[in-house]
């Protein structure tokens, strides 16, 4: 199931691919893709919404903000929580009615305070925030990202990147820790625990940056597994870029011992797909429920493998295409949609 909502300028993450784990955070092993970028310099601003958001007393000063921010105002009421404040033929003073009844709930109120317990000083994310957008202007030098938004989503979303503001959104009420005793109490259709046990703190600054990577590789409709995977290997390479000093875990969204799975059974999974002759098979919706969907698991493999390992093969795909041609740069590798090429030329046969 696709886990974002995209407009035009607008790329959303699901809260649901938020995860944790028991394992290091940031890489221990020399990498070749930690750049020196002392002479970028970028200052990030922390716009507190949900405090702004929470102080009002009135719908005149809900009216108020919607001026005041109007970017994130319509940002927050059009997409993120749209459905608890908009309707057909609503007004701006009718959603502006609606959203303090909103924050004026109890239960909303009792959240509000929860995340502020937790989050209270957001500052400790802005270093980890600048050197991901110093990375980000390194490569793409287009894109000046030096605002985050702080917010409140009642459960619905973990991360928002703006490409027309170049600003990241975090929905805090989905980084309480897996051990927050309401997400237990949430649909489990929509929040089995395999998902719920990915709501940490330490996942905020990956889920933001996917969420702009998802803006630079460009919407494909996949043919084949083959296809599909280096599709889904662009993204996690881009990752490798922009996120060096991480745990691959964290790129991929994968618990404690997924990715270690994967790595031990790298083989196995290249035989199965080969003798199964899954590598070029085109039933679209079958490999990608089987291969690349979330889940606690990859089907094919049993319930004790690792989800998504289709996206974890084409990352594999990927990394050896751009170690054999280290002079294809990174925007001549999302711009080139010949993924047969990419696999034929990347030397994948573990």
């Amino acid at each position: 199931m696709d886990t974002k909502i995209s407009t035009k300028s607008l790329k959303i993450l699901l809260a649901s691919l938020i995860f944790t784990g028991a394992f290091t955070l940031f890489g221990c092993s020399k990498n070749e893709h930690i750049k020196d970028l002392s002479n970028i310099t970028i200052q990030i601003e922390t716009d507190r919404f949900e405090q702004k958001l929470f102080s009002c007393k009135s719908t005149e000063d809900i009216i108020n903000l919607s001026k005041s921010d109007s970017t994130f105002y319509k940002t927050f009421t059009e997409y993120i929580i749209a459905s608890n404040v908009q309707f057909p033929g609503a007004s701006d003073e009718d959603i502006a009615v609606e959203l303090y009844k909103y924050i004026s709930h109890q239960d909303m109120d009792s959240l509000y305070k929860i995340t502020q317990n937790t989050f209270g000083d957001f500052r400790s994310y802005s270093d980890d925030f600048i050197e991901a957008s110093k990375y980000i202007l390194h490569y793409f030098p287009k894109d000046t990202i030096n605002k985050v938004t702080t917010f409140i989503s009642t459960f619905h979303y973990g991360a928002v990147y703006d490409q027309e503001s170049k600003q990241f959104g975090v929905g805090l009420d989905m980084y309480l820790g897996s051990d927050f005793e309401v997400y237990s109490l949430l649909n489990p259709e929509n929040f089995p625990l395999y998902r719920t046990k990915k709501f940490e703190p330490y996942r905020i600054i990956p889920n933001c940056i996917q969420t702009y990577v998802d803006t630079k590789v460009s919407e494909y409709i996949p043919t084949t597994f083959v296809d599909q995977a280096v599709h889904e290997g662009k993204k996690l390479y881009l990752l490798d870029l922009l996120l060096p000093d991480y745990h691959d875990s964290l790129k991929i969204n994968y618990l404690s011992g997924q990715l270690e799975w994967c790595e031990y059974q790298e083989e196995n999974i290249w035989a199965y797909l080969v003798q199964e002759e899954e590598l070029f098979n085109s039933d679209k919706n079958e490999i990608q429920k089987k291969y690349f969907n979330d889940g606690p698991f990859t089907t094919p493999f049993g319930n004790e493998s690792s989800p998504r390992t289709g996206a974890w093969v084409g990352w594999q795909i990927v990394r050896s295409y751009m170690k054999n041609h280290p002079k294809i740069s990174i925007h001549q590798l999302l711009n080139n949609n010949d993924h047969m090429i990419i696999f034929n030329q990347s030397g994948y046969r573990p």
